[in-house]
């Protein structure tokens, strides 16, 4: 069978050792030179046990902007962390506390760490998004905490908050974010006919929400079988995308527990895995139709667009 144009922009998930002592066991890490270019880096893994990372022991500064998302899963409940995590950011070593389901904001040159996993009574999704290409960070040694406020702004509700209409795919009649939302921040495009295969909870952050960063990125539960999108076979966006797909079993980072059927390119080449993979969608770059093919256990998945807002125009036939 002859090679297909854009397998290259399909690859399965890293799981090694990260750079820089940031936690003490393998979690999925890949930066530009494993994605084709992308200009980010990107984690994932879970918290199972009280432990200290990011780093394991002192503090990190890194020359770019960085997101950590703290995200639930269990009972398909995607509001719930079941667990109680802090963070010591700024010189001062401010720490703040949380337990809900959050995403810690890390403007460039801030120095923050160690996280702490106080408690978990239950595991939980972390991944980090650095936006560079490749990972960088002075280190300073170890202190003590503070108390204080002046960085509570940097820790965000891992939930959707819209400052303006967006719609889901961002032409026809497609319905808007507002329109599948519920009152506490979560997605259901599934639900309200986006399509069969769409997400069954999301949230959803944009640049506006996290101090302006150029991203905007996802975190969603998904179960069902069929294609997740209405209103057309491909569409585009203005900037660089990767979509992830992550099992949800903790014993098991290198399990997905579905498989998917991912068109790329404007003939629709078809790509089908069944393992955690990542497809890397260039700027401008037609991708769809996604189909959800079978499902044996229910998967995670999340999108890093390089844009702090969305915009994805259907390919015209």
């Amino acid at each position: 069978m002859p090679k297909k144009e854009f397998a290259h922009l399909i690859k399965p998930l890293i799981v090694q050792r990260t750079p820089g002592g940031l936690y003490p066991d393998p979690q999925v890490w890949m930066e530009s030179k494993d994605l084709e270019g992308f200009n980010a880096l990107f984690s994932f893994g879970f918290i199972k046990e009280p432990r200290v990372f990011h780093p394991v022991e002192g503090m990190v500064v890194h020359p770019y902007d960085e997101l950590l998302v703290f995200a639930g899963f269990q009972d398909r409940n995607i509001l719930r962390l079941d667990a109680e995590v802090s963070i010591l950011l700024g010189e001062e070593r401010e720490e703040h506390v949380f337990s809900k389901p959050s995403v810690v904001v890390v403007p460039k040159g801030t120095p923050h760490g160690p996280v702490t996993a106080r408690r978990v009574n239950r595991p939980i999704v972390h991944y980090s998004i650095g936006l560079a290409p490749e990972y960088r960070a002075a280190t300073l040694p170890a202190g003590s905490k503070s108390r204080g406020s002046k960085y509570e702004h940097l820790i965000k509700p891992l939930i959707t908050r819209l400052s303006q209409e967006r719609t889901m795919t961002g032409a026809g009649n497609a319905p808007t974010y507002a329109q599948i939302m519920d009152a506490d921040g979560v997605l259901h495009p599934a639900k309200f006919g986006v399509g069969p295969g769409n997400g069954d909870d999301i949230v959803w952050l944009f640049g506006d929400n996290v101090e302006g960063m150029d991203v905007n990125f996802t975190w969603g539960l998904y179960s069902q079988c069929g294609k997740w999108h209405r209103g057309g076979e491909a569409h585009t966006h203005p900037e660089a995308e990767i979509l992830v797909f992550v099992g949800l079993d903790p014993n098991d980072i290198n399990y997905l527990g579905a498989e998917l059927e991912l068109g790329m390119g404007k003939d629709y080449e078809r790509h089908v895995f069944n393992k955690p993979t990542v497809a890397i969608c260039p700027q401008g770059f037609p991708h769809l139709p996604l189909i959800t093919r079978w499902v044996d256990k229910p998967y995670g998945f999340f999108v890093i667009c390089l844009s702090g807002e969305h915009d994805s125009p259907w390919v015209e036939a």
